[in-house]
């Protein structure tokens, strides 16, 4: 297997290329339903689990998603860490322990080779989210609007890009779910877009040389799908994740890596 060094398409993808081509519209992006999906946190207690990134036969380096609940009370954090050395992708969001709502996102992206580092942070208030992007001292910053509640959509649920894989878990892992919700970029062009959810299986899925049962989790926006497979096993772990082209395992040394 031929090693690359990392892309910065990462847990956080559903952010990047495919659902940007929609930037033509403009920055705004009407949000007819946003439910909220997320159902209850699977995870009882912190954890670490490593994935390997491959696309076809080359090798993308490691990631490493970390769960740690009540870091403030009734909040918890939520942390990805890609790539070694000059090359760096990290995220971390705060959310909300029960629901998963977003209190503060930031995505850190390191080019040592290009010497640039690109800093983005969301901020969020009851009825819109602060973004701001801070590359290598120069700051832009904009705001969107959150759903607001309608006679259609009393309740309306949005989610940060960096928890896409903690939301695949926490949804009803059952047969036929489907769902829409508001999912927020963290990163290049500020967006709030309308992603359709859906659960099917159980199925065999293979690895890091290992087979589960798995719920296949599909993330549909205009056509662009991304897939996530959930061990059906109690804690609901992710186990194999295609996003665009590239591959996601969970390392065997992981299956149960919880503190």
């Amino acid at each position: 297997m031929i090693r690359r060094p990392l892309r910065t398409i990462t847990f956080g993808a559903i952010a990047a290329t495919t659902l940007l081509v929609a930037a033509a519209c403009g920055g705004t992006e009407t949000i007819d339903r946003a439910d909220k999906v997320f159902e209850a946190p699977p995870w009882q207690g912190e954890e670490s689990y490593v994935y390997e990134l491959t696309r076809g036969d080359d090798h993308y380096g490691a990631c490493t998603l970390l769960t740690e609940p009540e870091v403030e009370p009734g909040r918890t954090r939520l942390s990805r860490i890609c790539g070694e050395g000059q090359k760096r992708d990290e995220g971390t969001v705060l959310v909300d322990s029960q629901t998963l709502e977003p209190f503060l996102a930031e995505r850190v992206i390191a080019d040592g080779e290009k010497d640039r580092l690109t800093t983005y942070t969301n901020t969020y208030n009851a009825t819109e989210v602060l973004f701001e992007a801070d590359t290598n001292g120069k700051v832009n910053d904009t705001t969107r609007e959150l759903p607001e509640p309608t006679d259609e959509m009393p309740n309306p649920g949005w989610y940060e890009d960096e928890s896409l894989l903690w939301l695949a878990r926490g949804i009803p892992l059952r047969a036929g779910f489907e769902g829409t919700y508001a999912h927020v970029i963290n990163a290049g062009l500020p967006r709030i877009l309308e992603v359709d959810i859906e659960v099917r299986g159980p199925e065999k899925v293979e690895a890091g040389d290992q087979e589960f049962e798995a719920w296949l989790v599909r993330f549909d926006r205009d056509g662009s799908v991304y897939r996530v497979w959930v061990e059906t096993a109690d804690l609901h772990r992710v186990v194999r994740a295609q996003i665009e082209d590239v591959i996601y395992e969970l390392q065997p040394s992981q299956a149960s890596n919880t503190r």
